[in-house]
């Protein structure tokens, strides 16, 4: 068997993917891991497994220290939009219920955005924090920021549900005024 310093950071990376398709999320985590000890200031590596941990593992406190090393080391070489780590850090920090930081890193997250669906993810979630800040007019600004881009949600498979949701909760703000 080869060792794993022998084996090229690309085909690590391919095998980590292939694992994580499977549903082996400790398999790719691993794998993942090899690379950072093999190259640690490879980003892409950070960045994957930090949303492997975040989205596979729900392991948000780990996924977060992952995208914040990826951030330290810069993810523009490697085709990470800036706007998608702070999406994915204020989803850790939501997953954490610390919703004003979240709130904060999402808002970056808008910054320059121009695909219609990680918008309206970042509205949702933005609507999420405000609804558990208690903080009403950020909420129905969420509500619709996230409504404004809702054709492109349901085209991309969103979850109709959160729709309804969206659509209920903006109604009784707009019945209590």
């Amino acid at each position: 068997m080869q060792s794993s310093r022998n084996v090229p950071i690309e085909e690590l990376l391919r095998s980590a993917e292939e694992r994580e398709e499977a549903g082996d999320a400790l398999g790719a985590e691993a794998l993942l891991g090899r690379v950072i000890s093999l190259k640690p200031e490879f980003s892409l590596a950070w960045y994957r497994r930090g949303m492997l941990r975040l989205f596979e593992q729900e392991a948000f406190e780990e996924a977060l220290a992952d995208l914040r090393r990826a951030e330290e080391l810069g993810v523009d070489g490697v085709g990470i939009p800036v706007s998608q780590l702070h999406y994915l850090h204020g989803e850790c920090l939501f997953g954490l219920g610390r919703f004003e930081e979240a709130d904060a890193r999402l808002a970056q997250g808008l910054i320059g955005e121009q695909d219609e669906v990680l918008r309206a993810e970042i509205y949702y979630r933005r609507a999420e924090c405000a609804d558990e800040l208690e903080r009403p007019e950020a909420l129905r600004e969420a509500l619709t920021g996230f409504l404004a881009h809702k054709a492109a949600y349901l085209d991309s498979g969103g979850d109709g549900e959160q729709i309804e949701w969206a659509e209920t909760r903006l109604a009784g703000l707009s019945g209590g005024r």
